[in-house]
């Protein structure tokens, strides 16, 4: 006996389409559903009704791809069999009264559409994602948020990447040194550091570049320069720090010898005065990685 829910399908179209004109008694089939991605448009391709056997082929409208398909052996009315997926999806079929007489029905090659209230399009859904974070694993059905509570880490996102990197805004000199360092290396490193050149630090790639204006005298003997402040653009030739351990040294009419004079504040030295009469310029070049021919550095060389 046919269910009340499905009795009525048995004397017309549906699940086919109603306008569908192919040859096919209305009781084979009472209901079917079929739910497939986007872009398909399911048709019956091939309907068989056998002895003890029951086929039906849905295929893609327009390419003729096979879409799922059924085989029943000793089918039964009013049952809901699954139908075997070629596609993304899921389906199935409910078998009227014709498949248990014994009556055989044969079409194939046909493009009958379906009704469409039997098609349904499968809905995409976020990938599901697990992670780890300090040994418990969570499942990530939707999206992934990360969050920290401290502000000696930040988090940024570029594409599909995602940076952690440690805040040093946020740290002390003796903090980076001491995440920066490693066993016996700590100890002292400090002093053997460079931070800053007379209170001015390096630039946001850790640079310091230093320009050198103007030129020198060609002094046979010179440990200083005048050498403008970087930090105001004026300044006075003055000895460096380190040169009051040393004994200075100055040729005859040498143009360096602050006395103006041949006298020297030591004694005096064997080496020929240089015959160049003029300015010593300081030219700044940049030093070229050949495989990119990018600057990578700075070198200062003195043309005469």
């Amino acid at each position: 006996m046919i269910p009340l829910l499905f009795s009525n399908n048995a004397q017309i179209k549906y699940p086919l389409s109603e306008f569908h004109t192919e040859d096919i008694p209305d009781d084979i089939l009472l209901d079917l559903s079929i739910n497939v991605p986007q872009g398909y448009d399911p048709i019956c391709a091939v309907l068989r009704i056998g002895p003890e056997l029951f086929f039906m082929s849905v295929e893609e409208k327009t390419t003729r791809e096979p879409i799922a398909h059924v085989l029943v052996t000793s089918p039964q009315a009013a049952r809901v069999y699954p139908l075997e997926m070629e596609v993304d999806g899921f389906g199935w079929v409910t078998l009227g009264p014709r498949v248990a007489t014994g009556e055989t029905f044969y079409t194939g090659d046909i493009s009958v559409e379906l009704d469409p209230e039997t098609t349904t399009i499968l809905n995409k859904s976020a990938p599901a994602f697990r992670v780890e974070i300090n040994g418990f694993i969570y499942d990530l059905n939707t999206f992934l948020e990360l969050s920290s509570f401290s502000d000696l880490l930040l988090i940024t996102v570029d594409g599909d990447t995602i940076y952690f990197d440690r805040n040093d805004t946020v740290l002390e000199v003796e903090d980076r040194v001491a995440l920066t360092s490693q066993g016996e290396d700590l100890v002292g490193i400090e002093e053997r550091i460079l931070f800053t050149l007379d209170g001015i630090g390096p630039d946001a790639s850790g640079n310091v570049d230093i320009d050198i204006d103007g030129c020198m005298p060609p002094c046979s003997n010179d440990k200083s320069l005048p050498v403008p402040r970087g930090d105001t653009g004026q300044g006075e030739q003055g000895e460096l720090p380190l040169d009051i351990f040393n004994t200075r040294e100055y040729e005859d009419g040498d143009p360096c010898d602050p006395e103006g004079d041949s006298s020297s504040s030591g004694p005096e030295s064997s080496s020929t005065p240089d015959p160049f009469d003029g300015c010593t310029d300081i030219v700044k070049r940049d030093i070229l990685d050949p495989a990119s021919d990018t600057p990578i550095g700075t070198l200062y060389t003195v043309d005469r």
